[in-house]
């Protein structure tokens, strides 16, 4: 006997009217709470528009993850192409992930295929590139505003020739067309401190701050969300409220919008036009922030396989923290069975470090006079389990099976 489960779900009422507008790629026609930073953007981007190529513009956006940094930054791209549009003007904003990308010379090949789409991914050295571009920029009536998300990614590394060479790429063309902007978003500031003072001085021109959102305001952003993501009363005002309480402890509004949809599964799985407080408890549980999930699946083999060993470590001694020697010892079995060559306790006292900045642990030296000595480390918000069994997934993706 065979089933149609498409067509019973398809004729089965559904409780969303669009659920593709909670997608984390969805850009909505308005950003309640974020008009100020709209208006910022455009004052200071004003001059591509009355003045074409004769100015470019240098700005950072910061603020921690999950208040609209990237959704902000992506409807003004939007708002100034269609702008540029109505005046004729050619000008193109590319937003890049730089964690997902991760090296200068990935970025700047994702930059040249606005040009060259077929442009191979190696086989030039960078400064072939730069003069690519270079090139491209002079032979096109086009303006590039490059948007550089998670900027703070690619400094960590200890890669800035992308971003020393964007911010000087004008410097040599003297009553030349200014062809070339650049956007950075960057969670934390002191990531400039590993930039060079000339670079640093030009960044931090034009700094806009996003602020985090007030109880009231997640309120109304998730209220908006659902307004037009799902059908009228499915949820009520205590249901809401009940929402963002939980989004309030970490302010990142993109694991609202989770929330939202996999609890509106939830209600809708048991034919159900209405959710209730249990399935927003049940849909909280087996829930990580999707800004969890980016930083995991960015990261590579050896650092996931290091985390790997904290997770155990926390989860199977039931302990709330552990020392980096206890870790070590499950880190050098963990490379035993996989047949890897653990990397050195420096390269691990970086990863560490790296943990840290991303909120993926909580570090702490009881005593600093040799590095790592007494080094605490804990995972304070993320259940381990669920965690565990997240690196254990996109590992597998990598080819390695534990």
């Amino acid at each position: 006997m065979s089933y149609d489960y498409f067509e019973d779900l398809l004729n089965q009422q559904s409780v969303f009217k669009d659920e593709s507008k909670l997608d984390i790629n969805f850009i909505p026609e308005k950003l309640p709470y974020r008009e100020k930073e709209l208006s910022l953007l455009s004052q200071l981007f004003l001059s591509l528009l009355k003045n074409p190529n004769k100015t470019s513009r240098k700005v950072l956006i910061t603020g921690k993850t999950g208040i609209g940094k990237t959704v902000t930054v992506k409807l003004f791209s939007r708002i100034l192409k269609q702008a540029a549009e109505k005046r004729n003007l050619n000008i193109n904003p590319i937003h890049i992930n730089c964690r997902k990308e991760r090296t200068s010379y990935k970025i700047l090949v994702k930059i040249l295929q606005f040009f060259n789409p077929n442009i191979p991914n190696r086989g030039y050295s960078f400064q072939d590139l730069l003069g690519f571009l270079e090139i491209n920029l002079n032979n096109t009536n086009v303006h590039l505003v490059i948007i550089l998300d998670e900027l703070g990614y690619l400094i960590g590394q200890n890669d800035e020739d992308l971003l020393y060479s964007l911010t000087r790429i004008n410097d040599e063309r003297y009553n030349e067309p200014l062809k070339l902007s650049l956007i950075g978003i960057i969670r934390d500031l002191t990531y400039l401190d590993k930039l060079d003072v000339s670079t640093i001085s030009t960044l931090q021109r034009n700094i806009i701050k996003f602020s985090p959102y007030s109880f009231d305001q997640i309120s109304e952003i998730l209220g908006y969300r659902i307004e037009v993501s799902i059908i009228e009363n499915a949820f009520s005002e205590e249901t809401i409220e009940m929402i963002s309480k939980i989004i309030w402890r970490n302010a990142d509004i993109r694991h609202g919008l989770d929330l939202i949809w996999k609890s509106a599964k939830i209600a809708e799985s048991k034919n159900r036009r209405y959710i209730s407080p249990e399935d927003i408890r049940i849909a909280n549980q087996g829930l990580i922030p999707f800004s969890i999930h980016e930083k995991l699946k960015y990261l590579s083999s050896a650092k996931l396989i290091f985390l790997l060993s904290i997770v155990r470590q926390l989860k199977n001694g039931n302990k709330n923290k552990v020392t980096i020697n206890y870790v070590l010892e499950d880190y050098s079995l963990l490379c035993e069975n996989l047949e890897r060559t653990p990397k050195s306790y420096s390269q691990l006292w970086n990863y560490l470090q790296e943990f840290e900045r991303e909120d993926l642990i909580n570090l702490s030296i009881v005593s600093g006079n040799i590095i790592g000595r007494k080094a605490f480390i804990e995972i304070l918000d993320t259940p381990l389990l669920k965690l565990k069994k997240i690196i254990y997934n996109i590992l597998k993706t990598k080819g390695i099976i534990i």
